[in-house]
């Protein structure tokens, strides 16, 4: 059987949606601040939760304690609706700080940012690939490789342009897996990208209805 190749995200794809992570950040965050992915959940929640056409839930649930939990999350998402499902204890994780369980829940934002839910309707799943180190997020393909990095631009922010921070020393700050983000480190700093991030903005007529 062939060897399937891995997926490739592009320079000009990665600026895209870096500079729709920061977009989205924005909304609610300041550029230096930082935060924990079930902090942001539920404040999504509290925001959207009553609220149509927006409806934002996040419902986890409790599995026997003696038995390893399924460290991914459920992400229902239809029309405008959003459901989040997930493990107590994978909540309780991301809570206390731990940076894979915070990159998991911001990997599937990332689907969502990137509406990638909308385009193409069928599951999304990635993998989990044990290393020496631990856990770390295996994409299986474009998509999983775009959430992934749409996850950590979200987590760090533009802070990843800061050449004082290290990636161990952001990873920690930002709560989030520490391999991606210096994957996420170095495409940043790729000459490419910084000058298809600093290149002007192409100004669209403004339509007056």
């Amino acid at each position: 059987m062939k060897k399937k190749k891995p997926p490739i995200l592009s320079v000009e794809r990665a600026v895209e949606i870096f500079s729709e992570a920061i977009s989205v950040r924005r909304y609610r965050y300041e550029d230096g601040e930082f935060f924990l992915m079930g902090d942001f959940l539920r404040e999504q929640s509290e925001d959207l939760g009553d609220y149509d056409p927006y409806p934002f839930r996040v419902k986890t649930f409790k599995t026997d304690p003696k038995l390893d939990f399924r460290k991914k999350v459920g992400v229902l998402a239809f029309e405008d609706s959003i459901v989040f499902s997930m493990d107590q204890r994978f909540l309780d994780k991301a809570n206390a700080g731990n940076g894979l369980y915070n990159t998991i829940i911001a990997h599937e934002i990332g689907h969502l940012m990137l509406r990638h839910h909308e385009k193409h309707a069928k599951i999304l799943n990635f993998k989990m690939e044990k290393l020496p180190s631990g856990y770390s997020i295996l994409p299986q393909n474009e998509l999983e490789l775009e959430a992934n990095y749409a996850a950590v631009f979200f987590q760090c922010g533009i802070s990843l342009l800061d050449d004082s921070l290290t990636p161990q020393r952001l990873a920690k700050m930002a709560h989030a897996e520490r391999s991606y983000v210096e994957k996420a480190y170095n495409m940043v700093r790729l000459p490419e990208f910084k000058k298809r991030l600093n290149a002007p903005k192409k100004q669209h007529p403004r339509v007056t209805l």
